[in-house]
């Protein structure tokens, strides 16, 4: 298996990213943009989206465009090969 190392994010994105994970792992179901917004106290669910692209390109979610309720955390590797 192949391991592959994230590249760092900043501080809010690890939150936004914790509370994905956080939620995921309560409901098994896809995060919507309005959900997240108002968990991390935006006013707008266009305030997410330079976050959300970040952690995506980064290897730390996954989004399916024009899909509600679509974000999602990939799992981060815990093989210690």
């Amino acid at each position: 298996m192949t391991t592959t190392t994230r590249q760092p994010v900043t501080a809010r994105q690890r939150e936004i990213y914790d509370w994905i994970v956080a939620r995921y792992a309560e409901t098994r179901c896809g995060i919507g943009m309005r959900e997240l917004a108002a968990a991390m106290g935006c006013t707008s669910p266009s305030a997410m989206y330079s976050g959300l692209r970040t952690l995506e390109k980064r290897g730390y979610i996954t989004r399916t465009p024009g899909r509600a309720n679509s974000i999602l955390p990939i799992p981060e590797d815990t093989d210690a090969d």
